[in-house]
């Protein structure tokens, strides 16, 4: 018999204490197959504890690894000394160090010293002139939309999706019980062309739906003459369908978006625009699509089946999960823009999507 479970023993404690003896309470569940002894030993437990789960004080194998020195060591090298940043060691450092296994120094971590592990957030790099630009237009911003403003807005971005995406070799592991030599190299291999072929899509959403998604021509460079002849329009098409009353067009910082012929173009057709000097720099933390939209549809296209193998079944794939988007977690996107605001400026322009 295999082990039992936390279920099983609470009801022979039950039994147990409704005075029931070992094989009184393998008569009452004949179908369970306990054996003798192990009821005898959970019944003895029950005397001697009061608990069917609980050990008693001292019983057990005596701890060899999670002792007070190694608890103690790990205690001073997992974490950051005081007042020394980036002083800390990786569990792999400290196993080989203490010469204990990675997992013995992560139960360490979580049981004996109650940490909490956090995954690393990446994260665009922030000089100190875009800090302090990021810190006057986010304040800016602040001042002129409510949360009720953000669904005027029509927020647009572009971005590349590849035919062969890369994968996490961390959480793409292949079992097996022979040698590493004994693996079929076709499953061991994860093949990828070095110039891995890609589509450039361009789209906007608002608080009340989804644009069209637009596909950029394969090798055209995304210059003001392309954005204003191939793109723009079909944007801005996009946003009176949606918004025949009035909206708001953001675009990011792009060589392509502030060109002054793009401005003078958007000036011309948009009732407001949120104008290039006003958006803060390098700020993708800020943008709906960087921070819910791409990434979910990154995630729908990994579980895409079947995979694309050409380009044109690539655009297949992503106009049907384009079209599949719900718009209600687009919609909560939009609403935290401003929640985003206040923390950019709280952070004096500096780094804040490790706290969201």
């Amino acid at each position: 018999m295999g082990k039992v479970s936390h279920e099983d023993k609470m009801r022979m404690q039950t039994l147990r204490e409704q005075g029931c003896g070992a094989k009184a309470i393998i008569r009452s569940y004949p179908y369970k197959q306990w054996k003798l002894s192990t009821v005898q030993k959970i019944c003895r437990r029950i005397d001697t504890t009061g608990s069917a789960t609980e050990r008693k004080a001292g019983c057990g194998r005596p701890k060899s690894v999670r002792t007070a020195p190694n608890i103690d060591r790990v205690e001073e090298l997992i974490c950051s000394q005081e007042g020394e940043r980036e002083t800390h060691h990786s569990t792999r450092q400290i196993a080989a160090e203490l010469n204990i296994s990675e997992r013995s120094v992560r139960r360490i971590a979580r049981e004996d010293l109650h940490l909490t592990s956090f995954r690393r957030v990446p994260a665009q790099i922030i000089t100190d002139a875009m800090r302090q630009k990021r810190l006057e237009r986010a304040t800016a911003l602040l001042r002129r939309f409510k949360v009720r403003d953000t669904k005027r807005v029509f927020f647009t971005d572009e971005k590349n999706f590849y035919l062969n995406p890369p994968v996490s070799n961390q959480n793409n592991r292949v079992w097996s019980r022979g040698k590493k030599v004994d693996v079929r190299p076709s499953r061991l291999l994860v093949q990828r062309e070095k110039f891995a072929k890609h589509i450039m899509v361009s789209a906007g959403v608002c608080f009340v739906g989804k644009g069209r998604l637009h596909f950029i021509d394969e090798k055209a460079k995304v210059d003001a003459q392309y954005y204003l002849r191939r793109l723009l329009p079909q944007l801005i098409e996009d946003c009176n369908q949606l918004k025949p009353a009035g909206f708001i067009f953001q675009q990011d910082g792009a060589p392509a978006h502030t060109a002054r012929v793009t401005q003078e173009w958007l000036h011309a057709n948009c009732p407001e625009i949120i104008e290039k000097d006003q958006w803060p720099p390098n700020s993708p933390d800020l943008n709906p699509f960087d921070y819910h939209v791409w990434g979910a549809m990154l995630e729908r296209y990994h579980k895409f089946q079947p995979k694309p193998k050409t380009i044109a079944e690539l655009k297949d794939a992503l106009q049907s999960i384009w079209d599949d988007m719900p718009q209600e977690p687009i919609n909560k996107a939009i609403k935290n823009f401003t929640k985003r605001l206040k923390a950019c400026v709280q952070a004096n322009g500096g780094h804040f999507e490790h706290l969201m």
